[in-house]
């Protein structure tokens, strides 16, 4: 399981990200509601909270191990990160082809809050220059 204690400096990084992460998700929710009640498909919205959830684990875990790299020496933490880099996108393969095999579950819906993180990142950082 991903702990983030709250005086690393990952836990203020995701806490400084939350709104914008969860503002995005509450438009989409909204968007994919509607899109299923017009197109009388239940998977639209199913799909994207489960895309949701995978899209904050897999955030979660490259700042935590981002933290982890930290601690190492210079080398090693790049073996690190490259080792994390590989197992967090086998398991967000193997997430996402579960939830491809599921037939409760929209692909499409599912893929698209992958982008959140870069787009919350992106939204902070246009904010924080205009201030």
């Amino acid at each position: 399981m991903v702990t983030i204690k709250k005086n690393e400096p990952v836990y203020e990084e995701m806490r400084s990200l939350a709104p914008y992460f969860l503002v995005i998700s509450g438009i989409y929710m909204a968007v994919t509601v509607i899109i299923s009640f017009a197109v009388r498909d239940y998977t639209i919205p199913v799909g994207a909270v489960y895309g949701m959830i995978v899209a904050a684990l897999n955030f979660l875990m490259l700042g935590k191990s981002a933290q982890n790299a930290l601690r190492k020496s210079e080398k090693s933490a790049n073996t690190y990160m490259s080792a994390m880099y590989c197992a967090r996108y086998l398991g967000l393969f193997a997430l996402l082809t579960i939830g491809a095999l599921a037939p409760f579950i929209s692909l499409i819906a599912s893929v698209i809050p992958l982008f959140f993180p870069r787009i919350a990142i992106m939204i902070r950082a246009f904010l924080r220059k205009e201030d």
